[in-house]
């Protein structure tokens, strides 16, 4: 019933947590800078630095650029050479006369103009007085919403004066000043401390304060201050004998972490790829054990990327979903049909999404959500695009259908939207499109991802791969094997692989003994998922004596894993005894907090146990936006580093397209009983 409601509503086109933007966004044109972009917008190089502090490594063709909106006044700065000692101000009204628009202080207040980025909070934090003062001195609503140009009043102690603070200069020169040439500008969060700030940014405390004097004052959240730019370092080519060098901007060796409740040395390990004793190594202080609330080094890895999530606070995206509900189908959910089944994943899937859209929100991020039903239609789909206007899209969730997913992306290409592919495992790159972008494993990253594992960990065992049997008229799989035992082979320590298949649906026991050695470590690979080679190898392995040291892997998660068909059951002492092996595209973690926390919320929210489409309809809107939301780039946001979510894992490789797919593969085992994972 509660999702009848659900789709009953949903198709009206509605906005969630949605608020008026005080910025807008530009796309750099070919030959601008920043400095001509400043000019032409009627700011200066300094306020587009602010709100763009990555723009001090330079720009490029087609970056989008945040900048002021048009009805947002900003302060602007001379671009002069000289400083003024008295800033050209203008008037504005108050209750005890005419006052200076610029800081100023009459009558035991002192009058403040807000700049991009500050908040109430930052300003009372900055002017040492609540928050609730500060909304009752100024007639704040509760939200405390604030604009540029505003004019807000604060109480001190200090005589009446007006402050003759020199205004910023940016000198308009060849060779770039400090400030973009050196340093950029951040801003101060919540939970930022001197500690985090010197071990993400290598910078030492005694540096932050010299080029910071704000800072003798203490470390204060909405503080804008200078951090140098990471160090550049030189490469030489050992390899050619030259010395002809590469430079090379160094990257954080550590992210900081703020241990949380419950959380562990496990939890650590699955989130970040670090064990405990790594941990400990950084972090001498871990000897002891972890407490809620430690600020910890974690250690970043050449190989392992991770998103970097910064503050997306005050952001706006807008969101476009495309399902096929077939709402004005006269379907129940409780049908064992395919199209009830379809249904039923589809609500899961949305109302997962939704539950991510709750979570961003608590983030700061505003998001504008548009849903349509496609009812599964061609026609349907073709009309919302010729309908619509995708115009001021941000990301689109496209048809969970591969042919309504190539329509939708040859569509919006245009506009350079990214398109989600929500959960097909059909290669979206043959599309040949640039916005597409992957979110779930295709079948040859999974098998490959599980033939990496299989060659990093192998020594000298004894390697047997079992296949389907060739049956006449039918594609053949030999090309495939031939590959897979081409690769294995390279490795320095495998020098023979034997090949078994199938033949009249069953495996030959007599082939299976004389290629297992009784003297060996034997690692038995399965090529394919089927139920009855699956279930065939399994029970011809089980049954050896246990003198015999076999290990079974699958390149793809089995057919009957699942399975409630009783002929093709695995048994779980068998699977236990082989010590199993497989990749998966999602893996959940019972004990974990946060997959507790989901389902506890989602069963109270709409009544129902969380499925796995749940899950994913949760991790894929969570991880698109806050990775958008940090950089309004696509190649920037799905290029930027991996994260791991509920269930999901997300590692976007570009394609030679341009488009994306994700890598994100877990590998899980049999051990003791139970399914863990082990990378």
């Amino acid at each position: 019933m509660k999702k009848i409601l659900f789709i009953l509503i949903l198709f009206i086109g509605f906005s969630v947590f949605s608020q008026k933007s005080k910025y807008d966004t530009y796309r750099v044109s070919k030959g601008e800078t920043i400095t001509s972009i400043a000019r032409k917008l009627g700011i200066t190089p300094y306020d587009l630095i602010k709100l763009n502090p990555d723009a001090t490594n330079g720009i490029n063709i087609d970056e989008v650029l945040i900048v002021p909106s048009k009805n947002t006044p900003i302060n602007k700065i001379s671009t002069n050479t000289k400083t003024t000692t008295k800033p050209q101000i203008s008037n504005i009204k108050i209750n005890k006369g005419l006052v200076k628009a610029k800081d100023s202080i009459v009558d035991g207040f002192l009058y403040h103009t807000v700049k991009p980025l500050e908040t109430v909070y930052s300003l009372s934090s900055k002017y040492n007085v609540s928050k609730r003062k500060v909304r009752r001195l100024n007639k704040l609503n509760k939200n405390g919403d604030i604009s540029v140009g505003q004019v807000l009043k604060f109480p001190t102690s200090l005589k009446n004066s007006y402050t003759k603070k020199k205004e910023k200069t940016i000198v308009e020169d060849s060779s770039n000043d400090n400030l973009t040439n050196n340093y950029f500008i951040y801003l101060v969060k919540q939970k930022d401390t001197y500690y985090t700030l010197t071990k993400i940014y290598d910078v030492t405390e005694e540096k932050l304060k010299e080029i910071n004097p704000v800072l003798n004052d203490g470390l204060k959240a909405g503080l804008e201050i200078r951090i140098p730019k990471p160090v550049k370092k030189t490469i030489v080519s050992v390899e050619k004998g030259t010395t002809d060098s590469v430079n090379l901007i160094e990257q954080p060796k550590y992210k900081i972490h703020v241990i949380e409740e419950q959380e562990g040395f496990f939890r650590l390990k699955e989130l970040f790829g670090v064990t405990k004793e790594e941990l400990i190594k950084v972090n001498p202080e871990l000897v002891n054990g972890l407490l809620l609330g430690m600020e910890i080094k974690i250690p970043i890895k050449n190989e392992q990327s991770l998103f970097m999530e910064g503050d997306i606070h005050g952001k706006t995206l807008n969101v476009v979903m495309l399902l096929p509900f077939k709402a004005d189908s006269n379907i129940s959910f409780s049908d064992d049909s395919k199209n009830a089944k379809r249904l039923n994943g589809v609500t899961d899937f949305y109302l997962g999404s939704l539950m991510a859209l709750d979570s961003i929100k608590k983030k700061g991020l505003s998001v504008n959500v548009k849903v349509f039903d496609t009812k599964k239609s061609d026609f349907v789909v073709n009309n919302i695009l010729n309908t619509y206007d995708f115009e001021q899209t941000d990301l689109v969730l496209a048809p969970i259908t591969f042919n309504q997913f190539k329509q939708v992306t040859t569509r919006l290409e245009k506009y350079n939207i990214p398109i989600i592919s929500p959960v097909s495992t059909k290669d979206c790159s043959v599309l040949g499109m640039s916005n597409s972008i992957q979110s779930t494993p295709t079948k040859a990253v999974i098998e490959n991802k599980m033939l990496d594992y299989i060659l990093e960990n192998v020594t000298s065992q004894n390697i047997v791969l079992i296949a389907n049997e060739i049956i006449p008229n039918k594609q053949d799989n030999t090309l495939k094997i031939e590959l897979i035992k081409s690769k294995l082979l390279k490795h320095d320590s495998i020098k023979n692989v034997d090949v078994i298949r199938m033949k009249d649906g069953y495996l030959d026991r007599e082939l299976i003994k004389e290629s297992i050695k009784e003297d060996k470590e034997n690692w038995v690979i399965l090529t394919s998922k089927g139920k009855e080679i699956t279930s065939n190898t399994i029970e011809n392995l089980a049954v050896f004596p246990i003198t015999h040291k076999i290990t079974l892997f699958s390149l793809i998660q089995p057919e009957n894993i699942n399975t409630t068909e009783k002929a093709y059951v695995l048994k779980s002492e068998y699977l236990n005894r082989l010590g199993f092996q497989y990749p998966v595209s999602s893996y959940i973690d019972n004990e974990s907090n946060s997959v507790l926390d989901f389902s506890n919320k989602y069963r109270i929210k709409y009544n129902s146990s969380p499925t796995n489409l749940s899950y994913k309809g949760f991790d894929v809107m969570y991880d698109s936006l806050i990775r958008l939301a940090n950089f309004n780039e696509k190649d920037m946001a799905f290029g930027s580093g991996s994260t791991v979510r509920l269930i999901n894992q997300f590692k976007y490789k570009q394609n030679i397209t341009k488009s994306f797919s994700n890598h994100g593969v877990f590998i899980v085992r049999y051990s003791d009983y139970k399914l863990e994972k082990v990378q």
